[in-house]
């Protein structure tokens, strides 16, 4: 009965999101269609500015226009044209197609106009025929081609889709960081247990490819968080294609970078610990000549944990040694899980008695 409940709860929803999804693409169409004619198979997408054609179409409507030879051309066709002397284009009706010397001319005229337009037009002039009109969106378009309407229209919904994909980032990232906590304290007790690949006898070798670090990640966001608003003031002032183009592309790129640092940045005491058993240590040996080199020891095994996960390095355990490992700037820094004997030798008397009784400071790393 459970799961019949839960298939007659979905359905409803189901229906409303293809619903949304419906009204979403009605209402993004007409815009595609006017950005991108060639969609639909046209040429140009226009803005009526005038009642010159009314009813047939209004101000603010947006007319759909392809271009034809003169032979398509015929009377009561409308088509869109440049009048001499006018950077802005006209829309009227064929009213005569006359054949001249110079070649095809029509005689046009506005529906809603009592007397026809003056002179003839030379198809060279023509820039197509409208095929069809959609109506109100011009006045969308016109108002985003303000500055205000840039604002409203197109860089408020770029943020809005940034903030919520990184509101989604933010999500997964905190998830596994909640589970990991509640088993921090089992699990950082066999943490040498996960190293399942030998490594290299000196922890420099890890990735032999290019490695971007936090450092570096850091630089990056630094750069794009200085260009970001650069960007879309030029694209907000200019309003070009180029300049949103360039915007968008620094907003991507500063997310992009912005999820990589978030997705690796480590975090302190138990939980670096946790994330140790996903493969920061290593199975390995201690590197011969280590009297010769600067060690630095270290109270924990989780500081050299942290200390990988920062420079996206690997801790290096030894089991013949009990040591874990990693070398940084010809420095080696280590810990060591059983104490130091005195030249080697083992340690005698009590001491020793208290080591083979399972002195916690004794047991090796699988914590057996």
């Amino acid at each position: 009965m459970s799961s019949v409940n839960l298939g007659d709860r979905g359905v409803p929803r189901l229906a409303v999101n293809v619903l949304a999804v419906l009204v979403i693409v009605a209402v993004v169409a007409p815009f595609v269609v006017y950005a991108v004619p060639a969609v639909v198979g046209a040429d140009h997408g226009l803005v009526v500015l005038s009642g010159s054609m009314e009813p047939r179409m209004s101000p603010g409507d947006a007319v759909i226009v392809r271009e034809v030879s003169a032979s398509k051309v015929e009377q009561r066709d409308i088509i869109t044209y440049q009048r001499q002397g006018s950077d802005t284009p006209t829309t009227h009706r064929v009213i005569e197609k006359q054949s001249t010397d110079d070649g095809v001319a029509y005689v046009t005229k506005g529906d809603a106009n009592e007397e026809r337009d003056r002179g003839t037009v030379s198809h060279d002039r023509v820039v197509g025929e409208v095929i069809f009109v959609i109506p109100f969106i011009g006045h969308v378009v016109q108002f985003a081609n303000t500055q205000l309407g840039f604002l409203v229209l197109v860089l408020t919904p770029m943020a809005l889709f940034v903030l919520s994909e990184l509101w989604e980032l933010v999500k997964s990232v905190r998830e596994p960081e909640v589970e990991a906590d509640s088993t921090a304290a089992d699990e950082a007790t066999t943490v040498t247990t996960t190293g399942e690949t030998e490594a290299e006898t000196d922890s420099g070798s890890g990735s032999d490819g290019f490695t971007l670090t936090r450092s570096s990640l850091q630089l990056v966001l630094l750069l794009f968080g200085l260009y970001v608003p650069y960007s879309g003031y030029v694209a907000y002032t200019t309003r070009e294609a180029w300049s949103i183009a360039v915007a968008t592309g620094t907003g991507i790129g500063f997310l992009f970078c912005l999820v990589l640092y978030v997705a690796s940045r480590g975090s302190g005491g138990s939980t670096g610990a946790t994330r140790s058993v996903d493969g920061v240590v290593r199975r390995g040996k201690l590197p011969a000549g280590i009297s010769d080199r600067t060690t630095i020891p270290l109270e924990s095994v989780e500081s050299l944990v942290q200390m990988a996960l920062d420079r996206d390095d690997w801790v290096i355990y030894d089991e013949e040694q009990d040591t874990y490992y990693m070398t940084r700037d010809d420095a080696l820094y280590l810990h060591r899980t059983a104490p130091e004997t005195d030249g080697g030798t083992a340690v005698e008397g009590d001491d020793a008695a208290e080591s083979a009784d399972g002195d916690p400071s004794t047991t090796d790393g699988d914590g057996t």
